[in-house]
C-alpha cells in the first residue's frame, strides 16, 4: 500500500462503487489472473489497461460509452492511489464521452417535441455547482454530469436552460413557461429534485472534477 502520508481520496473506487444509470452504466467482473494478463496480449480498440503489481485492471467500454466494464482480480488492491487517480480519471473520461452522445440526441427530441429550439448545443464541464446554461444568443451548456442523473432529472435540467430561449431570466414568467414544459410546477419539482440528489452529490462531482 502507499504512503498514509498521501491524500486521501474523498471516495475509494472498487467493485462497491455502484454507477447504474439508463445512459450509463459501471459493471465490475472479476476474473482469473491468467485470463486477465492474456487479455493484455490481446488487440481491442477500447480496452485500457493499469499494471498493478503482480496483476493489472482493464477497462472495457462499448461503442457508444453508454457501458463501462471493470475486469479485476478479488485480491487487487484497490486501496493503491496511482490506481485510483487512473480509475477515476478514466470514469469521468467515459462518462463525459457518453455525455457528448446523449445529451445533445436528448435535447434535439424535446426541441422537436415542445417546437422550441436552441441556437446549438455544447456539453463541457461547467463551472462547479452549474449543471446548464442558456446564453443570450441561445446557445446551450450542458454539464456531462447530467448524463448519469435519473432520466426526468436529466430532462428537467435540460428543459430549464431550453425554457431560457423564451424568458432569459428566472422571474415569475420563467418559472410559469417552465412548469408548461413541464406539465407541472416547475418550483416544486425542483425541490424535490435537489432533495433526491443531495446525497449522491458528492460522489458524482468528485469522479467528474
Amino acid at each position: 500500500m502507499e504512503s498514509t502520508n498521501k491524500k486521501q481520496p474523498q471516495f475509494w473506487i472498487n467493485p462497491n462503487t455502484r454507477l447504474r444509470f439508463p445512459q450509463f452504466c459501471l459493471e465490475w467482473q472479476s476474473c482469473d489472473k491468467s485470463d486477465l494478463f492474456a487479455f493484455c496480449k490481446m488487440e481491442h480498440p477500447r480496452r485500457k489497461t493499469y499494471m498493478a503489481g503482480t496483476t493489472c485492471v482493464h477497462l472495457v467500454y462499448s461503442e457508444d460509452y453508454s457501458r463501462l466494464f471493470v475486469l479485476y482480480h478479488e485480491d487487487q488492491q484497490f486501496e493503491n492511489l496511482r490506481l485510483q487517480k487512473w480509475l477515476r480519471e478514466n470514469i469521468r473520461d467515459t462518462i463525459t464521452a457518453r455525455a457528448t452522445i446523449a445529451l445533445p440526441k436528448r435535447l434535439h427530441e424535446l426541441e422537436d417535441k415542445h417546437q422550441l429550439y436552441a441556437q446549438s448545443v455544447i456539453v463541457k464541464k461547467l463551472r462547479k455547482g452549474i449543471l446548464g446554461q442558456c446564453t443570450y444568443d441561445n446557445q446551450i451548456r450542458l454539464s456531462p454530469l447530467i448524463v448519469i442523473f435519473p432520466p426526468a432529472l436529466m430532462d428537467e435540467t435540460i428543459l430549464h436552460e431550453m425554457a431560457h430561449i423564451k424568458h432569459h431570466h428566472h422571474r415569475k414568467s420563467f418559472w410559469n413557461y417552465l412548469s408548461t414544459l413541464l406539465g407541472s410546477d416547475a418550483r416544486e419539482k425542483k425541490m424535490l429534485y435537489d432533495i433526491a440528489i443531495s446525497k449522491y452529490w458528492e460522489l458524482y462531482t468528485f469522479l467528474m472534477k
